[in-house]
């Protein structure tokens, strides 16, 4: 058997296989998404996860909460390498604070970009080789901030628009040492382009845009990039990619950019648009939706835009010109205390709780099935109240929902939970 290191320096991880079952979806990929047995085949397997640089202890703190008997370490900046331990059933496991997984990882050292493009383009063509269906290439790097607090994550995309961000700095920017940017993950992607070109033409055929919606029976193929000269090759094929689809992202390096909307009241409205994004359904014309803690009213200013009809509970009003649109109804009061009269299409709620009081009211909004589909926003006090996402985890997924629950790109020290109620 084949063994593969998953980074060289420091912790060594070594693995020898993978084990998992099919899986069956709607067409969306995204909901009712269910095994044939109450528990899959346990993993055994090197993963590598991609987190903002500096959330590294964190994750991994949450991994070992997934998977009590994995073993990880951090292998570079922004990279957590996890070996996991066949022992743990892991069901459909959600890790919330990983930026993207890479499942089945193996180590790639390339002192070049033709190197790095050779090295990943053999991995790719021999991976799918028996592959006649619809695949994707992500090429990205994860390294250190400029400035504290500010997310630099690199990652290259089949067209790679330059356009304005939320934030104040792209994610797209340069790291510390310069050294994973977003010209090397464009410069290796070229390389794997023109090695298929060569050997493998029908594969260019096959291959997908990236960040579109998944489609049937789609495998997706990474490079990650831990420095310039090391990183990591994986191929997931639709079955895993589906039973992982908690952790994986179709957005490459799990980077969402949101164009900038000086129109809005805040910049909070980025996280409803990328939430909507990564879990493949948005606000729609004719749709009701309840904005708890809803001022300034950056979320309301979202759906009223899309045409939704909007409940907006708060004690301070919104702003003027969305407290003047006819399609809203403000009411001044306690969000915790609102119940609506009947289901509504949307529960959004953005505001600032303990982390223990936002739960319990999601979980009561879900049990008396008051709306069909829900965005909320979890905001922690320092680093002590992360491992409160547990038994929310475990409750979403016996509850009849379908959720991704994910530290998204425009969060800070918080975590977003959307999904849609399926049962019941």
């Amino acid at each position: 058997m084949q063994r593969n290191a998953l980074f060289e320096g420091g912790l060594r991880l070594e693995a020898t296989g993978l084990r998992y079952e099919d899986t069956k979806s709607d067409a969306a990929r995204l909901r009712v998404l269910k095994p044939h047995a109450s528990s899959l085949k346990p993993l055994m397997s090197q993963f590598a996860f991609s987190c903002e640089p500096g959330w590294e202890d964190r994750l991994i703190g949450e991994l070992q909460r997934v998977f009590p008997r994995s073993a990880n370490a951090q292998a570079a900046e922004g990279w957590v390498a996890s070996q996991l331990s066949g022992d743990d059933p892991i069901g459909t496991p959600c890790v919330a604070l990983c930026a993207q997984c890479l499942p089945r990882a193996e180590s790639i050292i390339a002192e070049s970009i033709s190197a790095w493009g050779q090295a990943a383009g053999q991995r790719l063509i021999a991976g799918l080789e028996g592959h006649a269906g619809p695949w994707r290439l992500h090429v990205f790097g994860a390294y250190p901030s400029l400035e504290k607090g500010d997310r630099h994550l690199a990652a290259t995309r089949k067209s790679l628009p330059r356009r304005p961000v939320a934030r104040s700095q792209s994610p797209f920017s340069t790291g510390a040492d310069g050294a994973v940017g977003r010209r090397r993950c464009q410069l290796i992607r070229e390389n794997v382009d023109s090695l298929l070109r060569k050997r493998q033409r029908r594969l260019l055929r096959t291959q997908t845009v990236a960040d579109e919606p998944w489609k049937d029976g789609e495998a997706l193929v990474q490079v990650g990039l831990a420095t310039a000269a090391s990183g990591y090759f994986s191929l997931c094929e639709e079955p895993l990619r589906l039973q992982l689809r908690r952790m994986i992202s179709p957005f490459a390096g799990g980077v969402v950019e949101i164009e900038a909307d000086r129109q809005a009241p805040s910049r909070a409205f980025a996280k409803l648009v990328e939430a909507e994004l990564r879990f493949g359904q948005r606000i729609s014309a004719g749709q009701t939706c309840v904005d708890l803690g809803s001022s300034p009213g950056s979320w309301a200013y979202v759906a009223l835009k899309r045409g939704a009809r909007v409940v907006a509970i708060d004690r301070s009003p919104l702003r003027a010109d969305l407290m003047a649109n006819p399609a809203l109804t403000f009411l001044r009061g306690d969000a915790f205390a609102f119940r609506p009269p009947e289901t509504v299409d949307w529960l959004l709620c953005d505001v600032i709780a303990f982390p223990q009081r936002i739960i319990e009211l999601l979980q009561s909004w879900i049990a008396g099935r008051w709306c069909r589909r829900f965005c909320v926003t979890i905001k922690f006090r320092g680093d002590s109240e992360y491992s409160l996402l547990e038994p929310l985890k475990a409750w979403l997924a016996g509850a009849g929902t379908e959720f991704i629950l994910r530290r998204l790109t425009n969060n800070k020290n918080e975590v977003t939970v959307v999904g849609e109620v399926t049962t019941g």
